[in-house]
């Protein structure tokens, strides 16, 4: 049942336009206004999904009508009426957002004219209901990057915290102990100060370690395979795994610096897990590139997982974070006993994501 709204001061021009969508077999209801305080209430009061509004009324116009229409029902189709608009005052309303136009005396015209303003509105609600949906869905990613950016940056700090605790602290303490005890003047002073000094390198070492996860590596001056070859060689120094990193010399367009800084972190968190969790003694990481895209994949010859039982992680999240900024894709395939493949792509033309 559709919804009309006649605004029209002449009864027997109402009666016509009710026998027009009548005789065309319209299922409608129907409310009259003849002034523009029945306008202004019917608008509110009857909310009409399609007006037909008389050009020339005693006490207004269409044109302030349709003003008055557009602060109430902005997306109500608005159909003039009338027999003495003429065609330049129609084409300058239409211009200025009226639906349309039809002659007193072509009424016939009038269904055709209201079943496409109807199609046309449906289409216009639909399509600022997609839009509207798009949009929570950029609100709702944009939070859960946030939020897994967040939750990254707690377990980094979590991790920080604990080797600062519980090694670099405690070894300090040690240290301390062991000085204090030198300083005494015991036999074994030379042995305590050896003992400690040994500590202290330990304590650098650590240190360093903790930087080189921290700090971003040179990309700009050093280039992604550089700093991916460092990160390998300071792993192969303290893990007994073999690792074959292949890669190819770049093509088409150029990996600016923020996504190569992406693809470092992605294999540096699954290196971390890998470390944690695989038990492999061997890992591939295959670096390609087409003209439009670059490709990630690490393999590693692990423990695996079931991945449709296996939750995500901290470190998981903040992969796919870093992915979909670039409007990328990431693949995880893997089994128990069948070790775990990472797949990345990622298009070396993105919009970020804000």
């Amino acid at each position: 049942m559709i919804k009309v709204l006649i605004l029209e001061h002449e009864v027997q021009d109402v009666e016509l336009l009710r026998y027009e969508l009548k005789k065309n077999h319209l299922e409608y209801e129907t409310d009259v206004a003849q002034t523009r305080e029945e306008y202004a209430a019917a608008l509110v009061r009857f909310r009409p999904e399609i007006i037909l509004a008389d050009f020339n009324l005693p006490s207004f116009d269409a044109e302030r009508a349709y003003r008055m229409k557009q602060e109430v029902l902005p997306d109500t189709p608005f159909i003039i009426v009338s027999g003495a608009i003429g065609e330049e005052n129609a084409v300058s309303l239409i211009k200025k957002g009226v639906t349309d136009f039809v002659p007193k005396d072509k009424l016939f015209t009038l269904l055709p004219k209201i079943s496409r303003a109807l199609q046309e509105a449906k289409e216009r609600r639909e399509r600022l209901e997609a839009e509207r949906r798009l949009d929570e869905e950029r609100i709702r990613h944009a939070k859960m990057l946030t939020r897994a950016a967040i939750e990254g940056q707690e377990k980094e700090r979590a991790v920080i915290g604990k080797e600062l605790h519980d090694n670099i602290n405690q070894t300090l303490s040690i240290i301390k102990i062991y000085i204090s005890l030198a300083e005494e003047g015991g036999d074994n002073w030379r042995q305590l100060l050896q003992q400690s000094e040994g500590m202290i390198n330990k304590c650098i070492n650590e240190i360093r370690g903790i930087s080189h996860l921290l700090i971003p590596p040179p990309l700009k001056e050093e280039g992604l395979i550089s700093a991916v070859d460092t990160l390998i060689e300071r792993i192969q120094a303290a893990r007994p795994f073999a690792i074959h990193f292949n890669h190819e010399e770049s093509r088409g367009k150029e990996i600016d610096e923020e996504e190569q800084l992406a693809l470092y972190r992605i294999i540096q968190e699954q290196f971390n897990n890998i470390i944690k969790h695989a038990h492999a003694t061997q890992v591939d990481v295959e670096l390609t590139e087409s003209d439009e895209q670059v490709f990630l994949k690490i393999t590693d010859n692990g423990q695996g997982f079931d991945t449709g039982k296996k939750g995500r992680g901290v470190g998981l999240n903040n992969m796919l974070s870093r992915v979909r900024v670039f409007d990328g894709d990431l693949q995880i395939i893997s089994g128990r006993g069948a070790g775990c493949t990472l797949k990345v792509r990622l298009p070396k033309e993105h919009e970020l994501a804000h």
